[in-house]
């Protein structure tokens, strides 16, 4: 897959597009571009590709690796969840009862256990675990379709107490999450959305709005921030192509747009080759990565 670059006022946007590179107004043919362009070629000025590797750095590698510090000088955390606690946790989402796993969900949070940990922890490990299940052939549909039901059941249960420490804002930010089309996890958008509404934030969209065509509601609607979820390579040119989209036809020029997902984990260069601002590692830190786009778009504003 090649490339291509828009420059738009104060940043560089990478996009899919067969054999062209783009650069301001004008187009050219690009041979050498591969799905993560070199930044020592030859198709920018030099002063544009260091400007390209100071965005790259302070964007994307500096966050990740104060992340990786943090992570390892971290204590470990008595109360938090083991693979065993998944495990329980997912034998009881498969089975009819659905007071079963909130029972479990209770004893864990007399151990200790908060609600935030819980939807960072053991309810994201549990969807992942039921969809590579589903995957595996170990559940049929029906099984993971009534574990969801029952995992959304207990997250909804968490969101009273999560949301005992909402900031109100007077004018909120808004966001639009959305799984790419085609994507058949989506339940990370649910808790998602509840770490942006603790947050201040107005909150569209979520799993209900799959098959909406986000060109079209970003056309109608200001949103400060666009998220898109995503768990599978064979969507990412599709998602490619959406940000594009997006790009061309949203009422606020200045949208800032974030992707989420076990690939961007693996690979967080992914999110600028596919037209990304930034790509969040959970829920706790999507809501840093949309405050700090939002701080950097103010300060671009500035006189």
């Amino acid at each position: 897959m090649s490339v291509f670059v828009e420059h738009r006022a104060d940043a560089i946007e990478w996009y899919a597009d067969p054999g062209l590179v783009r650069y301001g107004p004008s187009r050219v043919p690009s041979q050498e571009l591969p799905l993560f362009p070199s930044l020592t070629g030859d198709v920018l000025p030099r002063p544009r590709r260091a400007a390209l590797l100071g965005r790259v750095v302070a964007t994307e590698i500096l966050p990740r690796l104060a992340m990786a510090k943090r992570a390892a000088a971290a204590p470990s955390d008595p109360r938090a969840t083991t693979d065993v606690d998944t495990d329980e946790l997912i034998g009881r989402l498969l089975t009819k009862d659905a007071a079963a796993a909130a029972a479990f969900i209770e004893l864990l949070r007399l151990r200790g256990a908060t609600p935030e940990s819980l939807y960072i922890g053991i309810l994201s490990d549990a969807a992942r675990r039921l969809g590579e299940m589903w995957e595996d052939d170990r559940c049929d549909f029906a099984q993971v379709t009534i574990g969801l039901g029952h995992l959304q059941q207990v997250a909804r249960g968490l969101a009273p107490d999560f949301h005992d420490a909402a900031v109100h804002r007077p004018e909120a930010h808004r966001i639009l999450l959305l799984p790419v089309q085609g994507e058949q996890h989506s339940f990370g958008l649910l808790l998602l959305g509840e770490f942006f509404q603790r947050a201040g934030w107005y909150v569209t969209g979520g799993p209900v709005s799959a098959g909406r065509d986000p060109a079209n509601l970003v056309r109608d609607t200001w949103f400060d921030i666009l998220g898109f979820s995503i768990g599978s390579d064979p969507l990412l040119g599709h998602l490619t192509k959406t940000i594009h989209r997006v790009r061309r036809s949203s009422c606020n020029r200045d949208l800032g747009i974030m992707v989420g997902g076990p690939l961007f984990l693996l690979r967080p260069d992914l999110a600028l080759c596919v037209g990304a601002d930034a790509a969040a590692a959970d829920a706790r830190d999507a809501v840093r990565q949309a405050n700090r786009l939002l701080a950097m778009r103010t300060a671009a504003d500035r006189p």
